[in-house]
Parts: structure tokens; sequence; C-alpha cells
């Protein structure tokens, strides 16, 4: 199944957003509130739908040769206007009416995501955490705040996989304990060695991995972690007002990554050097009998610049749900340098003055 769904509003046909806040969907124009639950019969029908491709065409006139690689378009079902992205784009809005959509093809049949983490900061408090987090830094280049830029503040739902493993772990090796006892004459050090077995069963839950290629791994790994008690079903609706990516990144390659990961927490926790010992050698091993692993989308509101002097794009995420944040600021170089030039000049004028005095 291909197609876009467009929230409307039971009541006056407006088109209706997730608002976080609330946690419930909302019509901006007669404030009518209704459950997410009550869309669940949009997403019925992508259950069991094979993935397939967007009815996307390739854009046309206006755009330079090399520019449309991987971007396709769509008509607004609202207005007609041409909607543009890329292969992975899930959920956007119109940028001539505003109305959200969500592209049904990108979430169908195994694409479809088993959970997500709705959004809890709406734009506005986004933005008021932005605001106080750049006030406190006082080189940023200040057209990165400004309000043409704060247009640009995008919630964003990112693909993750999520996985929990468990399986039994062994650790067979020698343990040394040392005690030292000193006397009038003489210090005796006593040295034990121990055999030493160590098993039991360990269990490592939502284990994270990011599922799509594009985004960056330091900035989204910066915003976590997130509280995975608020996890919910996946539902459409929560996508409503938002923009979604899909994942790229399959399943097997990001599972095996977390098994390799669980093994070594795992062999750490079978060596590490408790009392009575005071060093141990030998191997540990951990062997994997369950991995089960969960698709899921999880929620950032995201701000992207590119600094008009170097051509560099700088990025700013903050977590959805929680308001931590990570980003990679341009510096207004010119007022770096300026400030630097002034305490330098003052700390040489009173290094004048002293030396005068001295003399």
């Amino acid at each position: 199944m291909a197609g876009m769904l467009e929230y409307k509003c039971p009541c006056c046909d407006g088109a209706i957003k997730f608002d976080s806040t609330t946690q419930k969907l909302k019509c901006p124009y007669c404030d009518t509130e209704f459950e997410v639950d009550a869309l669940k019969g949009y997403d019925e029908d992508l259950k069991d739908a094979k993935p397939s491709r967007m009815n996307w065409t390739t854009p046309g006139g206006g755009w330079a040769e090399g520019e449309t690689a991987g971007l396709h378009t769509y008509a607004c079902k609202s207005c007609g206007g041409e909607i543009v992205g890329d292969d992975t784009m899930a959920a956007s809005a119109c940028p001539f009416c505003g109305n959200p959509i969500v592209l049904t093809g990108q979430f169908a049949g195994d694409l479809r995501p088993d959970l997500i983490i709705p959004f809890k900061l709406d734009k506005k408090a986004a933005e008021a955490e932005f605001k106080s987090f750049i006030s406190k830094k006082r080189f940023v280049q200040p057209d990165f705040f400004s309000q043409a830029q704060m247009e640009d503040f995008s919630g964003v739902y990112y693909p993750y996989w999520s996985c929990d493993i468990s399986g039994e772990g062994s650790f067979d090796g020698e343990g040394t304990n040392v005690s030292i006892r000193n006397g009038a004459k003489e210090t005796v050090t006593i040295t034990r060695i121990f055999a030493v077995h160590r098993e039991g069963r360990l269990t490592f839950r939502q284990m994270i991995r990011k599922a799509l290629t594009k985004a960056d791994g330091k900035l989204s790994d910066g915003i976590h972690p997130y509280q995975m008690e608020d996890v919910k079903p996946y539902e459409s609706g929560y996508l409503s007002g938002f923009l979604a990516e899909k994942r790229d990144i399959e399943q097997d390659a990001a599972k095996q990554s977390m098994v390799t990961e669980a093994k070594g927490y795992a062999e750490r926790m079978f060596t590490s050097v408790e009392n009575p010992y005071n060093t141990l050698t030998g191997h540990a091993k951990f062997e994997p009998d369950s991995v089960k692993t969960k698709y899921l989308l999880l929620p950032a509101w995201v701000l992207t610049y590119k600094h008009r002097a170097d051509g560099e794009p700088y990025y700013y995420m903050m977590n959805g749900q929680t308001g931590r944040i990570c980003g990679k600021l341009p510096i207004n170089k010119g007022k770096l340098y300026a400030i630097g030039a002034l305490i330098g000049g003052i700390v040489f004028g009173l290094l004048c003055l002293g030396g005068a005095i001295l003399w």
C-alpha cells in the first residue's frame, strides 16, 4: 500500500496534530481533542501490507543538474503543493498550507515500527530551552539563533533498533589475594592463589542502535538516554505534526553490533576484581541464547545551520522527551578575536604600568 495520510478533524475538517502537552491529537481550529487510539483504523490497513515505493516523481523544473539525486516529490492532497523529500522521509508537512502528512508506504509491512516514544516537549518549550542554553554561550554566531533560523526548529522522529539480550556467562581462572604484615624488624608479604570459577545468567535490556545511516551518531547518542517506561505501541497518529524518518539500516547489522557490545559488558562483569581478590587472570565468555529486537521511533528537536563563511553545517539536537541537549555550535570568531585582543591589551598595559612603577 502506498499513499499519504492527512489527519482531518471530524468536527471541522481542519488538519489535526499530535499535542505533546496533552498527549492527544488536537485540532488547532476548533480545539477538539481525542485519543490517538481513536485513529487506530488508519494503521490497521498497513500492518499486513507489503512495503512499496511511494508514488514519488522526480522534482521538475528549477532544479540544477545533480540536485535531484535521491529526491522525490509528492502532491499535497489539501492544496496541491509540491512536497519534496528523500528516500527515508516518512512524515512531514506541506510547505505551502502547513498540513501535516504521513507517507504510509514508508511504514508499511515489515517497515512498520513496533514502538514509539511520543514527544513530551512541544516547540514552545523546546525553543525556550534552546534560548536558555544559547544565552550561556557568549561566542555563538548570532544568526544561528535568529528568529528566521528558529522557524526551521523541527521535531523529528528518528528510527532506532532496541534489543534485549540474555544468555549464560562464565569465568575460569586464577585470583590472588595479597596481604602485608609490618613487624618491628621485617615486613612479611603473603600471596594466596585461588582457582576461581564464576557463572551466571545475564540479561541486557533495551540496548539501542541508530537505524538511519545519515543520522549523526555522536549527536544522536549525545541526547540519550530516553526514559523507556514511556514507550508505547506505534500508531501513526503520533507522527502528525512532526517529521519522521524511516530506517535504512537492517536489523541483522544492528543486532550483531549489540550482541558484540553485550559480550564485552558480560566479560568485564565476570572479570571484575572484588574482595577477596586483588587480581584476576583467566578467560570469560558469554553466549546469548535469546536476542529480541524491536524497531522504534524516538523524538528529537533539531536545528541545522550552514555557516556562510566556511559553508560547514552545524547541528543542535534536543531530546524531545527529557530535554537533554547536544550540539556543534558555530563560533563567532570575530567577537572571540576582539575579546581576546582586548584582554591581551589590558594585560599588556598592566604589565607596562607595573614595570614603570618598579623602575
